[in-house]
């Protein structure tokens, strides 16, 4: 499930999208309206969200007892799921179009908006316990949402990370081990040969 993947560099990720993005004037303004609406939402929904995470941890725990709500849960985390990933391909394509033609900004400036602001508030919905509280930085970030999914090979480079395609819980323990080592350094590199 994507609102499970767990992403180390989120930080720098979105350091180097903000960064790079685009300077027109659309993108600005698609940019800044985005953030503001979808962060409002995200606080709106906020104690939905926890309760919603509350009784998932509850399915959870009793499928462990009673087998019926474990297969209840997957069932419902697997339909959830097949219901997100149509959704979050037109977002991400989206953006991908948003950055890459930009004739296509006008268009695209109100339906995704709008799409991210929906997603948004699916997120909050999902009463997934392991769901990642920072992958609403996804739909929060919208044009940019391409580049913080998929970084260019430029911020492999920029940031010293030697190898872009390792695994992300890899990434992690790596990050780890590097913080540890240099507690005052900030945890932007890491080494995969560490």
């Amino acid at each position: 499930m994507t609102w499970l993947w767990k992403v180390p560099d989120l930080r720098t990720r979105l350091e180097f999208a903000r960064t790079n993005a685009p300077n027109d004037t659309l993108t600005q303004a698609a940019c800044r309206i985005v953030y503001h609406t979808v962060r409002f939402i995200a606080l709106i929904l906020f104690p939905i969200d926890y309760a919603a995470r509350s009784l998932g941890k509850l399915f959870d725990n009793l499928g462990r007892f009673l087998g019926i709500f474990y297969v209840g849960s997957l069932l419902l985390y697997l339909l959830l799921s097949i219901l997100w990933l149509p959704f979050w391909g037109m977002l991400v394509g989206s953006s991908w179009l948003w950055l890459n033609h930009a004739w296509t900004r006008p268009i695209l400036l109100l339906p995704g908006a709008v799409l991210s602001m929906a997603m948004t508030i699916f997120l909050m919905f999902v009463p997934d316990p392991q769901k990642q509280s920072g992958y609403v930085s996804f739909t929060r970030e919208w044009p940019l949402t391409w580049t913080l999914w998929s970084p260019p090979p430029s911020y492999f480079q920029e940031y010293d990370i030697l190898d872009p395609d390792v695994n992300p819980y890899e990434a992690e323990r790596l990050l780890k081990e590097q913080a540890e080592s240099e507690p005052d350094a900030a945890p932007r590199k890491y080494d995969p040969q560490r």
